[in-house]
């Protein structure tokens, strides 16, 4: 007779899975996923890059056989040479970065610094966010009625190269102070507080401590604010006039009306009055690219060495 046990069939049980071995498969699958999206992002980045590669060649090599000393340095007859257009695009930058640079790191050391954290510096920010978002033409609209007239129908400061400076100082003027503000931000709260804790006052803090330790970052800024500046189109056109005067032009009267590079590729693009007209756009956007790049390289190079001297480290 079968026992009791060998009469009722008793199912067998399956071996289960182990906790490890489902730890073990979902690791594996995080790591494919992040292969995978770490190579589409890759790619993204790449395709992005050659773009910009390619745009940034193909103006040199449109534009590098029309440069020469004469395209540099000639007067402006008939808008063919880039003489008064290089000096006007450096003029107009060196007096906006004065009026922009100070005023946006004074606001900035008000609102890290000083300013009670509430509803005014909640305005000040929504107030400078929301500037930083109006459109450039906008601001060169702005800049006609305000500087160069008198609301449209008197006489400030004319087309002139102050009227321009002071229209770039208010488009860029935003990030300049959310630029310096987040480097002062970022600086490490024991800097601040081992300052204080040896007797130096709030003012000697930020002079001696804060500014050196934030130097990398605003010195990031302002490079970023002054290329802005440089490629700036719209807001100038209604602020420093079309065109640079024939002769006089190398002078540092700030009321001289004056053109930049971007504005004199606008104009030769979109009215073309003259039989070279592309070939001289070309060129000029070359030796603009040329510019950007000289200039960020250079200033970068200065800062480094002054960051340097004053914190003793590399940017």
């Amino acid at each position: 007779m079968s026992s009791l046990a060998e009469r009722i069939a008793i199912p067998k049980r399956q071996p289960s899975q182990q906790p490890g071995d489902t730890r073990v498969a979902r690791r594996a699958r995080a790591r494919l996923w992040d292969r995978i999206m770490t190579g589409v992002l890759w790619g993204i980045a790449g395709l992005l890059t050659l773009v910009l590669a390619y745009f940034i060649l193909f103006t040199l090599y449109q534009g590098l056989g029309v440069l020469n000393w004469q395209f540099l340095t000639g007067a402006n007859t008939a808008g063919t040479l880039d003489g008064p257009e290089f000096f006007n695009t450096f003029y107009i930058l060196a007096l906006a970065l004065l009026i922009a640079v100070p005023l946006g790191l004074s606001g900035a050391i008000y609102l890290v610094e000083y300013a009670r954290q509430g509803i005014l510096t909640t305005i000040l920010r929504f107030a400078t966010e929301t500037l930083a978002g109006v459109p450039s033409i906008v601001l060169g609209l702005f800049g006609f009625l305000v500087f160069v007239t008198a609301n449209g129908s008197g006489t400030r400061l004319g087309f002139s190269r102050l009227a321009g400076a002071l229209t770039l100082v208010i488009l860029n003027l935003p990030l300049i102070l959310r630029v310096s503000e987040d480097a002062l931000r970022s600086v490490a709260p024991e800097l601040r507080e081992a300052s204080t804790a040896l007797g130096a006052n709030k003012f000697q803090t930020i002079v001696r401590v804060m500014l050196p330790a934030a130097l990398p970052a605003l010195t990031t800024g302002i490079i970023l604010t002054a290329g802005k500046m440089l490629g700036e189109t719209a807001a100038l056109i209604y602020t420093t006039g079309g065109n640079s005067p024939a002769t006089g032009w190398f002078s540092l009267n700030p009321l001289l009306p004056g053109d930049t590079l971007a504005v004199h590729i606008y104009f030769l693009k979109s009215e073309g009055v003259i039989a070279n007209a592309s070939q001289i756009a070309n060129g000029t956007a070359a030796l603009l690219i040329l510019l950007l790049l000289i200039f960020n390289l250079g200033i970068r190079s200065l800062a480094n060495v002054l960051i340097r001297r004053v914190s003793g480290r590399r940017a």
